[in-house]
């Protein structure tokens, strides 16, 4: 890809609590609504209604601070699905003129498409005159994983939206499938899958005797007009030379190269297998 972009995968705030009545199809829905030019890139989103909820939010977020707000531009539209907690939001930057300050800044805000609402989590810090990002969530950006290390974002091969689609579709097929509640979800292809996993985890972790369980955490994607990426988290239970109890390591999968990888490294100062940033 052209750049590496700092991707977030929190989902804060607006998204964090967001209701279970989210079905797996009004995510099909909103990856249906991308419309893609020629060049196969994602169009951005012009919405008159999302920019005026925008515009009403930042009158009365920061009232007496931001004076006009003069562009508003999409950057992108991530989700999360998984057994208990399902989440989706488009992120938008806005140009705003702040009181006595000559400079155009800048601030990014979250739009939640399920409940139609609008959060930020940037503060105006006045001391270097910018919005930045609160600690709590600055704090929690530094756990994530760095996507583009593990060969998901920013890379060559891009997925079609179509391929998202048909993602969010195996889940539905398999619920009915397998007669499953919508807590016992699983992603089509789950057995080949989890071989996969199997396989990567014994050629890459050296301490590893065997991998015992293998359980399907959580399904991420992501669009933008610069990149579009998705994949799977899964949880590996395996057993460690010479440590009776089990372990657990975090691996993804990405469908675009049906290809496993993990930044969990072992500890022999924890005896854990832990995310190494």
């Amino acid at each position: 890809m052209k750049n590496s972009i700092f991707i977030s995968l929190l989902f804060i705030n607006i998204s964090q609590a967001q209701l279970s009545s989210i079905k797996i199809k009004d995510f099909i829905d909103q990856h249906n609504s991308f419309e893609q030019n020629d060049a196969g890139e994602v169009n951005a989103i012009n919405d008159k209604e999302i920019n005026k909820l925008i515009r009403f939010f930042i009158q009365e977020k920061f009232y007496g601070l931001v004076e006009l707000t003069r562009s508003i531009v999409w950057d992108s539209y991530e989700t999360f699905i998984s057994p208990t907690k399902r989440n989706q939001l488009s992120k938008y930057i806005i140009q705003v003129k702040v009181k006595d300050v000559e400079r155009l800044k800048y601030l990014e805000v979250l739009y939640n498409p399920h409940e139609k609402k609008v959060d930020t989590n940037f503060e105006w810090d006045s001391r270097d005159e910018e919005f930045n990002l609160l600690n709590e969530q600055a704090l929690a950006q530094k756990k994530i994983p760095n996507l583009f290390k593990l060969e998901i974002s920013n890379q060559d091969d891009i997925p079609n939206i179509n391929e998202f689609i048909l993602q969010h579709q195996g889940f539905i097929d398999e619920i009915e499938r397998l007669n499953l509640s919508e807590k016992e979800i699983v992603p089509i292809n789950a057995a080949n899958i989890n071989e996969l996993i199997r396989s990567f985890n014994n050629s890459n972790f050296t301490n590893l005797e065997y991998t015992r369980n293998v359980i399907w955490n959580s399904y991420n994607t992501f669009v933008s007009p610069f990149d579009r990426y998705h994949f799977h988290t899964f949880i590996a239970q395996v057993k460690v030379e010479g440590i009776d109890r089990l372990k657990y390591l975090e691996v993804f999968y990405n469908p675009v190269n049906d290809k496993i990888t993990s930044d969990f490294k072992w500890s022999d100062d924890k005896n854990e297998y832990l995310r190494v940033n």
